[in-house]
């Protein structure tokens, strides 16, 4: 159960380096998750209630993926291209990063260093060290939104729930639960759904356009992923990859690799799926998901300080290519496993 009292100090902090903030920075890691999205949104909202003289903007070092779009807000999403082009300048009294740490914000952690105050919410258990001004990390809240939403209630904030707010918690909750799927779905998030449904917002398309919709050429690239998945440690492990030549064959987008993992975690008789995704950089992405005794995120973080997540959940960023991480990573995990 998520606990906001035992952040009464740290909340209080916060509130008062807002009270004398001007300009306010909310970030995340790389490209915006459902959760991610979802929490920078409802952040933005909160402090826009509690401060309405503070100019707050969402600064995020990749573009938002086209499956989030449609959210009320969206248009208040910025990347340092466009947030220079408005004649801004990077300078933030408070600067906030959400459902991650800053070693992943990529260009936008310049910004994030040379605020006064900087602020780290999250509920990954994971993270890698960094000097934080003030910390809120609570690791049994299935969902950053989750959190958000009960930092919202607590009485230095007492944002209005309104429609727009209540999907922005939403997509984070059903993004991170699976669809209320996975073990970090408790009473109490189910709880906050059914609050959260009764505001009247169209909860059927928030869940299938910010977790299930694709579009046709990925639908395509997708078949072939699979179609290329093989099996390891007598059937424990499933893995494929998905290099960028295989996105450009199909005129896809990064963004599209979201959702496949998933399908190889639902193969019968798997403990553990593993997708390796090559990024336009030449660095490899891994996702992991685990439904064994497997730690992923322990693991993910054993292989490199940019790795992490949950426990049945987890990623990893490698500054090697693809084809030096497959069997890398494959061997590491095989022996893991048989320790278990």
């Amino acid at each position: 159960m998520v606990n906001i009292a035992r952040f009464r100090k740290e909340v209080s902090e916060w509130v008062g380096a807002m009270e004398s903030a001007s300009r306010v920075l909310v970030t995340s890691p790389g490209a915006a998750d459902g959760d991610s999205i979802g929490a920078q949104l409802a952040l933005r909202q909160m402090i826009f209630q509690r401060f309405p003289k503070a100019s707050v903007w969402i600064v995020n070092d990749e573009a938002l993926p086209v499956r989030y779009q449609f959210l009320p807000g969206a248009q208040f999403v910025h990347t340092p291209e466009s947030f220079l082009a408005l004649n801004e300048k990077p300078d933030f009294d408070v600067a906030i990063i959400v459902d991650g740490g800053i070693d992943r914000a990529g260009r936008v952690r310049p910004y994030f260093e040379k605020a006064r105050t900087t602020v780290f919410i999250d509920h990954h258990v994971v993270s890698i060290e960094f000097p934080y001004s003030i910390r809120i990390v609570e690791p049994t809240a299935s969902s950053t939104t989750e959190l958000m939403y009960h930092l919202s209630q607590s009485s230095d904030f007492k944002t209005r729930v309104d429609s727009d707010f209540a999907q922005w918690v939403y997509l984070g909750l059903v993004f991170d639960t699976g669809f209320f799927r996975h073990s970090n779905t408790t009473p109490e998030v189910m709880e906050l759904s059914a609050s959260l449904l009764r505001t009247g917002f169209d909860f059927t398309r928030v869940g299938e356009r910010g977790m299930l919709e694709r579009s046709f050429s990925s639908l395509k690239m997708m078949s072939k992923v699979l179609n290329q998945a093989e099996l390891r440690a007598e059937g424990k492990i499933v893995w494929s990859f998905l290099p960028q030549e295989t996105l450009k064959q199909y005129q896809a987008v990064d963004d599209d690799r979201e959702g496949i993992i998933d399908h190889l975690f639902l193969t019968r008789g798997i403990e553990v799926a593993v997708l390796f995704f090559e990024l336009a950089s030449g660095k490899t992405k891994v996702s992991f998901r685990s439904q064994g005794n497997m730690d992923v995120a322990s693991f993910a973080r054993s292989l490199t300080e940019h790795g992490g997540g949950h426990k049945k959940a987890a990623g990893a960023l490698l500054d090697v290519k693809l084809t030096d991480s497959i069997q890398y990573v494959l061997d590491r995990l095989e022996k893991e496993m048989v320790t278990l």
